[in-house]
């Protein structure tokens, strides 16, 4: 499993150092990149971008179309993988008689990726686990839940140290 100070690249599943990934929006989707990823994510980006400036045609909007409202981000219910996800795929896509590589071209995922999810070497996204849902007709979100740590509720954020998490007992 990751450490606290690693993540994986949502784009090629590479390993990162969580200080060294870079966050990037795009067409509304938070993704979470590593230099490799996110520098040709951005160079992609400014080739898609139209030639000559705001005069462009493309950027041109006919004046008898209102202006478009401004469209405020769905709320979204934050979830997060259940712990034992691997497990539930695997015995999954073996009741249905699958392999790998068929689970694989049923949600339009890569057979090795299939392969460190079963692993449980990758945490497989939100988006993934929902198809991974749908096509294997199990449960692998669940709400996330927001942790209190004791006394922390009551206190500046800023300033919450290891006694306000951890209760000390004596040894006999």
């Amino acid at each position: 499993m990751l450490s606290s100070s690693t993540t994986y690249c949502e784009m090629c599943g590479r390993v990162v150092e969580r200080r060294m990934a870079k966050v990037v929006f795009i067409e509304g989707a938070r993704l979470t990149l590593c230099p490799i990823c996110y520098s040709k994510a951005v160079k992609n980006l400014k080739a898609q971008e139209p030639l000559g400036g705001s005069t462009s045609s493309a950027r041109v909007r006919p004046a008898n179309l209102a202006k478009p409202k401004a469209e405020r981000p769905p709320v979204r219910e934050e979830y997060e993988v259940v712990e034992d996800f691997a497990v539930r795929v695997r015995k999954a896509r073996e009741a249905l008689g699958w392999t790998q590589k068929a689970l694989a071209e049923a949600v339009k995922e890569s057979e090795n990726v299939i392969k460190r999810i079963e692993s449980g070497r990758l945490v497989p996204s939100i988006d993934l686990a929902r198809r991974l849902e749908k096509v294997l007709n199990i449960k692998l979100l669940e709400p996330a839940e927001e942790v209190s740590v004791g006394r922390a509720v009551d206190k500046d954020l800023k300033n919450l140290t290891l006694g306000d998490i951890v209760s000390v007992r004596k040894r006999d």
